[in-house]
């Protein structure tokens, strides 16, 4: 069984704000899907017309998304990936953030398997707790919530993920809705913290959302 402080490094950050309001540099117009590899641990196929952010722009990313709501992220984005043209209609993130202690895959499973209803109570509860300061930030730009998040355990890309979805208004379009889901996935000293966005209701931004989804791979 997990102490309550390994419990708690599950879900912490919870969220991390993606607006993408920021201006993307330009991508080839090819056609094919190309692999990514994320410090070895994280695969996906992106297609080859997306626009793979480059260091600098998910640095301002970062720091855009501080200056907008006051909370300071714990991390920048080993990967970020936008389907192309603009505006973007599907998002892929990755990153990777320290645990203390390390939660191993193994240790999730168990914790998972004995008490799952106590662990998506945790994730939910915490949730609630700590979201409403990134919707107050959120909210002075205009981004409304839609709709309420719910939690989930789910396998993602051969592991274990504790999943948070929600919805919020675009940041582009305030008729549309941003589909957002935040793959939790301890993997020891670190955990992989994958984050997929789309436009509900788009149906190549869902189609783009599915695929991607299942080419993920993680170690």
């Amino acid at each position: 069984m997990m102490t309550s402080k390994q419990e708690r490094s599950w879900f912490l950050p919870i969220f991390c704000v993606w607006l993408l309001v920021l201006g993307a540099p330009a991508a080839a117009q090819t056609t094919g899907y190309t692999k990514l590899n994320v410090k070895g641990r994280v695969q996906v196929e992106v297609p080859d017309n997306w626009t793979i952010n480059d260091a600098e722009h998910r640095k301002r990313v970062k720091e855009f998304g501080e200056k907008l709501t006051g909370i300071q992220t714990q991390h920048t984005a080993s990967l970020s990936v936008q389907s192309y043209p603009a505006p973007s209609r599907m998002f892929v993130r990755v990153s990777f953030i320290p645990q203390n202690p390390p939660i191993s895959q193994a240790e999730v499973r168990q914790e998972v398997q004995a008490n799952r209803q106590q662990v998506l109570k945790d994730l939910a509860d915490t949730w609630k707790e700590e979201s409403p300061v990134m919707w107050a930030g959120m909210a002075k730009n205009g981004i409304k919530e839609v709709g309420r998040a719910s939690v989930a355990v789910e396998p993602l890309g051969g592991q274990t993920a504790l999943v948070i979805r929600y919805g919020r208004t675009s940041s582009v379009n305030s008729s549309e809705t941003m589909k957002v889901a935040q793959y939790h996935v301890p993997l020891g000293a670190e955990k992989a913290l994958i984050t997929l966005s789309y436009i509900d209701g788009d149906r190549e931004a869902m189609a783009a959302h599915d695929r991607l989804k299942n080419s993920i791979s993680i170690r």
